[in-house]
């Protein structure tokens, strides 16, 4: 569990700017070069620790620190506390300013097999990369204009605006980002993960509901559908507005996606479950069958009810919907009414179920 915590903790990228937070409280309270040292140390450190995708900002923590080393060596021995400041925040800013400009170079060689999850993480360091240029950029421009026009040269005034603003802005951006992702995890939480299959039914891993709408036929997911057939009739309504894949059309009542680590049987009475007050009708499983159009791509597990006694199939108090015949299917059909699965799926439905129920009739 805590090593649970540490790793959510740790995924927050806006963590990246926790070394230079750190220097400029050490700066006025220790050497100058020991303060440098201590926030290289925390970039290296967090750059080791935390996953690749998570660590740009230490990166670039860790490129600023060693330039303003160099700089403040080599080429201005003699400043203060408060000018060597100002040279690791113009250095921060310039790193931020030159990722923001590679990337896409980044992208591509992080995230070259396309994982969504990656670029995720990768969009999340680039956004905190933006509001730290953004801000800290603001705090130098007022830093500069106070320098040419101001007549102010107490030490106390100028060490709160060289270094309480940047201080005021860097809490803000990791407190704000640790805010946004507690309300991300608990929206994810309550997120429907469906798994990611292969044609065969083996499952690869999942995905967020909300993720893979918008990615159309990218991933293949299994769903279960239920037909309802009472005494040789079908039962239809229309599909919700809501739906991704044919919506309003005519179709089964019982339809739902399997979400990840459910067991499929579990899946089937969970359908009938949400439509109708009896999820314990009698249902068997027909067959397994790929469906894909442009904007989704599933791997679907048909099952059928069927229903002889009036008694039983009341008491599913289905509404919206009505039992539909063969003629009159067979007279609509390639009219645009029903969705694309059902007319897929009727002609074998024809053949089999409705076939041997009338079959059973004629002989009796």
């Amino acid at each position: 569990m805590g090593l649970t915590n540490m790793q959510k903790i740790l995924r927050n990228p806006a963590f990246g700017l926790l070394p230079v937070l750190v220097f400029s409280f050490l700066i006025v309270s220790t050497n100058q070069y020991i303060a440098m040292a201590i926030g290289l140390s925390l970039s290296i450190l967090g750059a080791l620790v935390v996953k690749k995708y998570s660590r740009l900002i230490y990166e670039l923590s860790v490129i600023a620190f060693l330039a303003s080393l160099v700089l403040c060596f080599f080429m201005a021995p003699q400043l203060d506390s408060l000018r060597v400041f100002i040279v690791v925040e113009v250095t921060f800013v310039l790193s931020l300013i030159i990722s923001r400009l590679v990337r896409t170079r980044i992208v591509l060689r992080l995230a070259r097999k396309n994982n969504p999850l990656v670029k995720n993480y990768l969009s999340e360091s680039f956004r905190i990369a933006f509001q730290a240029q953004y801000g800290l950029s603001i705090h130098l421009l007022i830093i500069l204009g106070f320098f040419v026009f101001s007549t102010i040269t107490h030490p106390l005034f100028n060490r709160l605006l060289v270094l309480l603003i940047p201080q005021i802005i860097l809490i803000l951006l990791i407190f704000m980002e640790g805010i946004r992702l507690r309300i991300l995890d608990k929206k994810l939480y309550r997120e429907e993960w469906l798994p990611v299959v292969t044609e065969t039914g083996d499952v690869t891993g999942r995905v967020a509901k909300s993720v893979t709408k918008d990615m159309k036929n990218k991933f293949m997911h299994p769903v279960v559908r239920v037909a309802l057939i009472f005494k040789g009739r079908i039962y239809l309504k229309e599909r919700d507005q809501s739906r991704l894949l044919d919506p309003g059309m005519l179709d089964y009542p019982f339809e739902k996606y399997m979400q990840y680590n459910h067991d499929i049987e579990e899946v089937v009475r969970n359908s009938i479950g949400s439509e109708s007050k009896n999820p314990d009708i009698p249902v068997r499983f027909l067959l397994k069958y790929i469906f894909e159009n442009e904007n989704t791509k599933r791997l679907v597990f048909l099952y059928v009810s069927e229903i002889v006694d009036e008694i039983t199939f009341n008491s599913l108090n289905l509404t919206g919907g009505k039992l539909w015949t063969e003629t009159q299917i067979e007279d609509n059909i390639g009219n645009n009414i029903f969705s694309e699965c059902f007319e897929l799926e009727f002609e074998y439905l024809k053949n089999t179920v409705l076939l041997s129920y009338h079959l059973k009739n004629t002989d009796s």
